[in-house]
């Protein structure tokens, strides 16, 4: 299989050069520019990693390529916080991404629809190898069998319950606190879905698109805050920021006076939307992803099981896959020759 993949990702570096690398890769390899002469991209970026798939009729190039563009953009040394795979190693390694086994939160299940939405989002634009085509159909496949096999994900603590456990510690009643989620992200309403059942009864959703924002605070029965108005956040008592944006979102400067009440801010984006000085002001607690994904590291430990089978199976599935691709190109070049 001619793919290959370079990424950075919450093991291998910290969030200032990981959201260095996300926005340089948003600007060069988005669903708009994925393809560039010869070569070809997908960008997964989420809020743990930063993942450029690619294919070409010569991987080393496109490799060596994709390398330069980032120089160009980021100063940093960044080369060895990096990992590349080609081939099958390369469709093993998205299986296992799309599986949750390789996220912060192990086994969590946004990454398969952010996988899928960089698969869609790249092909809505653009012709893209049939190789590039197999490798995400396929992972996408098998990851969803797996899951719905070895029941991942289920009955585990999760990133809302991390949430609301930080929350629970500022807040003694933390369901009377007024709560505004910036975004309408699907983490975001999972997490607004989810406190809802905790019965929090002042819930505020702000979203860039207003229709789509009213629609949804409407569905969901909680208020609703234009765009314009985000400048008041500090209004709210918890500001959950789960959106997509290359600049801060929620900035010290729309604090002209001092706090009379305690603030909880978590910041799930990278780039990070929220302004890390605010962290610095007293009354306020600023918490970024890698903050709250270190809350959830003994989830791991009650999955070994589980985990182990998960990582079985992706490695047989991957490889008869892919053997099965290799035989198909065999066999329809034989038949080419002997038309």
């Amino acid at each position: 299989m001619r793919v290959g993949i370079v990424g950075i990702n919450h093991k291998l570096a910290d969030l200032k050069l990981r959201e260095r690398l996300a926005k340089a890769c948003q600007k060069r390899f988005g669903p708009f520019q994925a393809v560039h002469g010869d070569h070809h991209f997908i960008l997964l970026s989420t809020c743990n990693r930063t993942e450029v798939y690619f294919s070409s009729d010569d991987l080393a190039a496109t490799h060596s390529y994709l390398l330069s563009i980032l120089r160009e953009d980021v100063e940093e040394e960044f080369d060895h916080k990096l990992y590349s795979y080609f081939g099958t190693d390369c469709f093993s390694h998205l299986t296992r991404v799309t599986s949750g086994l390789d996220s912060a939160i192990i086994a969590e299940t946004e990454i398969q629809g952010q996988v899928k939405t960089a698969y869609e989002g790249a092909t809505e634009f653009h012709s893209l190898p049939k190789d590039l085509h197999f490798l995400f159909q396929k992972a996408l496949g098998i990851a969803k069998r797996i899951r719905s096999e070895l029941q991942l994900g289920r009955g585990m603590p999760n990133l809302e319950h991390a949430i609301l456990q930080t929350g629970k510690q500022l807040f003694p009643h933390c369901e009377q606190t007024r709560v505004l989620f910036v975004g309408a992200s699907e983490i975001n309403q999972k997490i607004l879905k989810f406190l809802k059942t905790k019965n929090f009864a002042h819930l505020t959703l702000c979203n860039r698109s207003d229709k789509h924002g009213r629609t949804l605070a409407k569905g969901y029965d909680v208020h609703y805050l234009a765009w314009d108005d985000l400048k008041n956040w500090s209004c709210y008592d918890w500001i959950i920021v789960g959106t997509k944006s290359p600049d801060y979102l929620i900035r010290r400067e729309n604090i002209d006076q001092q706090l009379t009440s305690q603030k909880l801010v978590i910041d799930l984006c990278v780039p990070r939307n929220v302004e890390p000085k605010i962290g610095q002001l007293a009354g306020i607690t600023l918490l970024n992803i890698d903050q709250i994904n270190r809350l959830l590291k003994m989830r791991h430990r009650c999955m070994t099981h589980a985990l182990a089978e998960a990582e079985q199976r992706i490695t047989q599935a991957t490889t008869q896959q892919a053997r099965r691709y290799v035989e198909q190109l065999q066999f329809r070049k034989a038949l080419l020759v002997t038309a």
